[in-house]
């Protein structure tokens, strides 16, 4: 990073690697295999996650375990230019550094203690011919300040970068900047929304809600076309050709990985204002996919201990209702002899 500072205005491009939208899986480009960068360090893309008690490391059918550790709660890691892994976590708040000082010629583990939060790991840049400004860079909020450290200051000095409330992911990007993917609480980057949809729908991006109203309940108000004429006599019912979606009350009991998904999605719906897709069972018994729309003002929640209780209506549109069709024969039946 030129200076250890950021640029004057925001630079948005996809990362090199996945999206993060968990906190104990993250992902970075490396050689074949640990201490093996003689292929360069874009030969595997590698996953870092913790599994019964162990943080480890896999690509293809590789996989190292990394450090074991208990109670871990969120993690990240990357390579320096000679493939040795690097790691963060997180245990009660408390954040650790996991790396090789090469003062004393091994792994160390390092305590920053709790006053820091969403620690973030990456190397700044592997490609060869920049290898000599390369740099693992170890990121995170401290009072609401984004704050980096340096593997060649073998991470003692403190770098402010700016205002920060919450890191998601640091890296290399497709625009072969560094780039610091933030959020602010208590409100929302639309960029940073659909980064986090589109890593869980992939190609199907905002069409699709991967949610289903079957992991909690959800009640239907069967659209019809009959209405209610006005007058009294025997044909008090007539039928219509508008009007006739189908609204649907949804809850769905998600804990929180997938409420911050639905509240995602439920912000760039906002934004766009465009049907999408949901798996239903209504007039059909099968489960089948739907085109619908937010009732506007219906989404609310509750929640207890870890469960988020999300409440919403849903207008589903009958797009394959042929409606000149409907009309024809609506007409006809209405018409008095």
């Amino acid at each position: 990073m030129p200076d250890n500072e950021l640029s004057d205005g925001s630079v948005y491009a996809a990362f090199l690697v996945p999206n993060r939208i968990d906190e104990l899986i993250d992902y970075e480009w490396g050689g074949s295999d640990l201490y093996d960068a003689s292929q360069g360090l874009q030969a595997k893309l590698w996953t870092c996650f913790y599994e019964s008690g162990v943080i480890k490391a896999k690509a293809d059918q590789v996989i190292h375990d990394l450090i074991t550790v208990d109670d871990v709660t969120a993690l990240s890691f990357a390579f320096d230019l000679s493939m040795r892994p690097v790691a963060t976590y997180v245990i009660n708040d408390e954040v650790f550094l996991w790396w090789y000082d090469t003062s004393v010629g091994e792994q160390v583990i390092t305590s920053f203690g709790n006053t820091i939060i969403t620690p973030q790991l990456a190397l700044d840049e592997r490609r060869e011919f920049q290898s000599a400004n390369a740099d693992v860079i170890f990121a995170y909020i401290k009072a609401e300040q984004l704050c980096i450290r340096l593997q060649r200051d073998r991470y003692q000095i403190e770098y402010e970068l700016g205002a920060g409330q919450v890191l998601i992911q640091i890296g290399m990007m497709a625009n072969n900047r560094f780039g610091f993917a933030t959020k602010i609480m208590n409100g929302f980057d639309l960029f940073l929304d659909q980064m986090y949809v589109d890593a869980r729908n992939k190609e199907l991006r905002f069409d699709y809600l991967d949610l289903c109203p079957l992991q909690a309940s959800y009640s239907v108000q069967f659209g019809n076309s009959v209405i209610k004429a006005e007058g009294l006599n025997e044909d008090a019912l007539r039928t219509q050709f508008e009007n006739i979606e189908n609204v649907v009350s949804i809850v769905l009991n998600l804990k929180e990985k997938d409420f911050d998904y639905f509240m995602s999605f439920f912000r760039i719906w906002q934004h766009k204002r465009k049907p999408f897709y949901i798996d239903l069972v209504l007039d059909q018994r099968p489960l089948t996919q739907y085109l619908a729309h937010f009732v506007h003002d219906s989404v609310s929640m509750t929640k207890s201990g870890a469960v988020f209780k999300v409440s919403a209506q849903l207008f589903i549109l009958n797009n394959d209702l042929d409606k000149s069709a409907i009309k024809m024969i609506a007409e006809s039946r209405n018409v008095r002899a």
